[in-house]
């Protein structure tokens, strides 16, 4: 009776190392696996595919895939505590087809995304543009590396704490902060020897709002709409009689949907100004339709000139101060 007691015991005592072990060896996992930072829930994450993003100094973004839906993680640098996570709202495709041209389709496993540097803050949240990348059975997140490169692909929006994907080949995130919470986005593709641009204007809830025609903005042009901005230009008269060049500025209200301008207005006070001069522009006052400019011009002998003037954005006319 007392072998078959101490046999029993010796059993359970066993068992309990055993359990013991594969939880410390569980917790070591963890911890590699989330790169030292305290997770707050990490029940149904995929260990295989977290990966760590830098975003700044005192901030670090964990990428992961949680119920076969993406997860992102933000944590303090210093404390490695959790400051926020974002879930997806839908099912991944884990099968993706890359077309690389010629009629070549590869599929590539999704294993896992990481984050370069298009990460962008908006007053509703993030934006931001995945890598995707296929890890072999070897991969560990011991080795503190992250894959080069990867597939890039879609837009993130980052809104509340869900992550939406707005899903677009080739992308790029122009401006993140378009007229009201807007944000421009493009696709790239090749067009013969060339390559091309498709820019769209989405909301942050992931719907496209409109596609434009043509793909002349830049950033320094202010949004009126959805499908307008307005922006100063610089242009140039030929004197064919004395063979010289006279510089001047032109306001302009354009239309990228439509691809051409509403109005254009030259400003007198800009006329002639030098090539090399370093022209700055800021918009002290949005009043309704009226908006109140001033440009400060550096030359490169250190003279500076400065000019003010309102204009009215549905009708162009200008008036200077």
């Amino acid at each position: 009776m007392n072998r078959v007691f101490k046999v029993c015991m010796f059993v359970i005592c066993s068992l309990l190392l055993l359990s013991s072990c594969d939880k410390d060896h569980w917790d070591e996992q963890q911890r590699n696996s989330f790169y030292g930072y305290n997770v707050e829930n990490h029940d149904d994450l995929d260990l295989r595919s977290i990966t760590k993003c830098s975003y700044n100094q005192d901030t670090t973004l964990l990428t992961g895939i949680k119920n076969e839906k993406m997860w992102i993680g933000m944590f303090d640098e210093h404390t490695k505590e959790q400051l926020k996570e974002w879930n997806g709202t839908e099912i991944i495709e884990r099968n993706i087809k890359i077309d690389r041209g010629y009629g070549v389709i590869e599929t590539m496993r999704l294993s896992a995304f990481h984050l370069d540097r298009d990460i962008h803050k908006t007053n509703w949240g993030f934006t931001m543009i995945p890598y995707y990348t296929e890890r072999d059975s070897n991969w560990s997140a011991e080795s503190g590396l992250v894959e080069a490169g990867g597939y890039r692909k879609d837009i993130l929006l980052l809104k509340g704490d869900n992550i939406i994907t707005y899903s677009l080949n080739n992308p790029n995130i122009i401006n993140p902060c378009w007229f009201q919470e807007s944000v421009i986005v493009s696709s790239s593709y090749e067009n013969g020897d060339d390559v091309e641009k498709k820019y769209y204007v989405i909301f942050p809830e992931g719907k496209k709002i409109v596609e434009w025609l043509d793909n002349s903005y830049s950033l320094d042009h202010f949004p009126v709409s959805y499908t307008e901005g307005i922006f100063l230009e610089r242009e140039s008269d030929y004197n064919i009689e004395d063979n010289t060049y006279s510089n001047y500025y032109s306001i302009i209200r354009h239309n990228y949907q439509m691809g051409k301008d509403v109005w254009k207005t030259s400003i007198p006070s800009l006329k002639d100004i030098e090539n090399d001069a370093r022209i700055n522009t800021t918009i002290l006052k949005q009043s309704n339709s009226i908006w109140k400019y001033q440009i400060d011009i550096t030359n490169y002998d250190g003279s500076k000139k400065q000019v003010i003037f309102t204009v009215d954005v549905e009708t162009g006319k200008v008036t200077e101060i």
